[in-house]
């Protein structure tokens, strides 16, 4: 999935369940925020330099050439291992893959249900992170966050058999159909998919409400729906995006989240000291920059308080969380999931 569900559905989602505004806005940022918090940064204190906070990474920078350094970032984030025996993996060559990403697992459930009882301060940010992973069991089911040939969908030696980079995006648009040859049944309609992904979602969220003893709002999947419906519109095929700005404005029509960048929330953190040009994180201008920028914490502002500290302290409780849960799951394959 990309930004039309991470952002603007889950969002959608999250209002309709009866989030508050603000909450529903760091929900849907956060969930977002998981496909861009691409890059590693120290940040000092002012006053006192030697003071360096790290951030965690959640993704790589370009997601169809995936890193084989920190290879423990996709299944935490991206392709959590679920069922290798559900119905909806059967292969044509019968393969089956114990790192198989399947929908609505039960660790997709255990690190949402988690992410819902994290303390206040940091909850919906991890509630954001988790839903993104959640979500995306849908979207990347048959794929998993390792190099392996059971990712393999044609021969392609400029993408590494990680997740789906041989897939290309089809897995992540919305409204759109493609084929997964390797199934055994290849005809993917991810308009089914991702209703059936929000539609979990939207329970969990109203679930968690009522454990609050807040008011229940699951008999508004109907209605929800029909919206969902109506946004994604008409199914497409081919090799290419296509409707995203009509569906993108539907969505405004619905809910109004602003825009949002990945620098949103670090600037308003975060003071940048440019040395020479603004260094590049992508690409070929990353390896140009002789002085790199450096970061500081913003005075007169706790970092505790901002969206980008508690961001990155989300990304660490959920990190931690998902070692915890898939350590005996790597362990029975010889990987320490920590040093991957």
């Amino acid at each position: 999935m990309d930004r039309e569900f991470h952002y603007f559905a889950t969002g959608l989602v999250a209002k309709r369940a009866g989030f508050r505004e603000r909450d529903a806005e760091i929900v849907a940022r956060s969930s977002r925020f998981v496909d861009e918090n691409n890059v590693s940064l120290r940040v000092r204190d002012p006053d006192r330099p030697e003071r360096v906070y790290e951030n965690a990474i959640s993704q790589t920078v370009d997601i169809l050439r995936p890193q084989s350094e920190l290879m423990r970032i996709y299944p935490l984030f991206h392709f959590l291992p679920g069922d290798p025996e559900a119905e909806s993996a059967r292969r044509c060559d019968g393969k089956m893959h114990i790192l198989n990403t399947t929908p609505d697992s039960d660790a997709a459930n255990e690190l949402l249900d988690l992410a819902c009882k994290a303390p206040p301060d940091i909850r919906f940010y991890r509630i954001g992170i988790a839903s993104h992973v959640f979500t995306d069991t849908w979207a990347h089911q048959n794929f998993v966050g390792w190099h392996d040939s059971f990712n393999s969908m044609k021969f392609d030696l400029l993408r590494p058999q990680i997740g789906h980079a041989e897939a290309g995006h089809h897995p992540d648009w919305m409204a759109h159909t493609w084929r997964d040859h390797r199934l055994l049944e290849p005809e993917v309609d991810n308009t089914e998919r991702f209703i059936h992904a929000a539609r979990a979602l939207f329970f969990k969220y109203c679930s968690h409400r009522r454990r609050l003893g807040r008011k229940d709002n699951s008999h508004l999947w109907s209605r929800l729906e029909r919206e969902l419906r109506h946004i994604l519109g008409e199914k497409y095929g081919g090799d290419e995006l296509q409707f995203r700005e009509e569906r993108l404005e539907r969505f405004r029509q619905k809910l109004d989240l602003g825009t949002f960048t990945e620098r949103d929330w670090l600037e308003d953190a975060v003071d940048i000291d440019v040395r020479g040009l603004r260094d590049s994180h992508q690409g070929f201008r990353a390896k140009l920059t002789l002085f790199e920028d450096r970061y500081y914490w913003k005075k007169n502002v706790p970092k505790e308080d901002t969206h980008w500290y508690r961001f990155q302290e989300a990304v660490k409780e959920h990190q931690e969380a998902g070692i915890r849960l898939l350590r005996p799951l790597f362990e029975q394959i010889g990987v320490d999931i920590n040093s991957a």
